[in-house]
C-alpha cells in the first residue's frame, strides 16, 4: 500500500472511471466503480443504504460524493488506471 500511496499522481483524478462511469451489479444495484462493487461499497445517495438502477435519479448524480478508500490509490498511482487503460501521457 505504501508503494501505491507514494506513486499517487493528483493529475490522474480527472480521468478515473468513478468520475464519469457507474458500475451496476447483476441485480441492478449501482456503484461508483468496479472496485467498489467488488468490495460491497454502493453508490452513496445519502437517504438509502444502496441504490437500484430503477431508483437512480440521473439528474442528481453530479455532485454526489464518490466513495473512496485505500484501494483508490490503484487508479491514481503512476500513469493511473481506468477501464480504458493507463491515464497518463
Amino acid at each position: 500500500m505504501a508503494l501505491l500511496r507514494n506513486a499517487y499522481q493528483e493529475s490522474n483524478l480527472d480521468g478515473v472511471m468513478c468520475r464519469t462511469l457507474l458500475s451496476v451489479d447483476w441485480q441492478g444495484f449501482v456503484y461508483d466503480c468496479d472496485f467498489n462493487q467488488m468490495l460491497g461499497l454502493p453508490l452513496y445517495e445519502g437517504h438509502r443504504p444502496r441504490t437500484h438502477l430503477s431508483q437512480l435519479n440521473f439528474g442528481a448524480l453530479e455532485g454526489l460524493p464518490i466513495r473512496v478508500a485505500d484501494h483508490c490509490y490503484g487508479c491514481t498511482a503512476g500513469q493511473g488506471s481506468s477501464c480504458g487503460g493507463a491515464l497518463g501521457t
